[in-house]
C-alpha cells in the first residue's frame, strides 16, 4: 500500500510539474504568434497585384497607364501587346528613366501580338507608356505586375 501512495505521489507532481511547464511557456507562445501577425511581406508579389489594359488609335500613338501612386514601386513583369504595324517593330516602354525595348513574337496580316516576360521598375509618380517605334496606327496592351510598399 506505501509503494501504491508513492506511486501516486510522484505521478502527481509529475501532473504539477507539466501543467506549470506548460502554463509559463504558454505566455511566451501566445506573444510569439501575435507578433507573427504583425509582420508584413512587402515584397510578396501576390499582396499587391497590378493589372491595367491601355491603348491609342492615331499615327505616332503612346499608350499611357496610370501613374504609380505615392508610397508605392511598380514592378511590370508581363506586357500582352496588339498592335497594327510592319513586321519586326519593337515596341518602346517607357516613363521609367531608362530604356527597354520589346519585341512582338507572331505577325498576322499587319498585326503583331506578343505576351512577354518583362522585369520593369516604376517609382512614385512615374508613368508607364508603350510606343510603337514604327508610326503604327493603334496598341492595345495589357500590363500586369505588382505593387510594393515602400516605408
Amino acid at each position: 500500500m506505501e509503494k501504491l501512495m508513492r506511486i501516486f505521489k510522484l505521478t502527481a507532481m509529475l501532473a504539477a510539474a507539466v501543467v506549470l511547464v506548460t502554463l509559463a511557456t504558454e505566455r511566451k507562445a501566445i506573444a510569439q504568434a501575435v507578433r507573427a501577425a504583425l509582420v508584413r511581406n512587402q515584397d510578396e508579389p501576390g499582396r499587391n497585384p497590378y493589372s491595367e489594359q491601355g491603348g491609342c488609335f492615331g499615327s505616332g500613338c503612346v499608350a499611357k497607364l496610370s501613374p504609380v501612386p505615392a508610397g508605392q514601386r511598380l514592378v511590370l513583369t508581363n506586357l500582352n501587346i496588339g498592335m497594327e504595324t510592319s513586321n519586326g517593330c519593337p515596341v518602346y516602354v517607357g516613363g521609367h528613366g531608362a530604356e527597354a525595348w520589346v519585341y512582338p513574337t507572331t505577325q498576322v496580316g499587319a498585326f503583331q501580338f506578343a505576351d512577354l516576360h518583362v522585369n520593369v521598375y516604376y517609382e512614385a509618380g512615374e508613368q508607364p507608356t508603350l510606343t510603337d517605334a514604327c508610326t503604327g496606327t493603334l496598341i492595345s496592351a495589357t500590363a500586369s505586375g505588382y505593387y510594393i510598399s515602400l516605408p
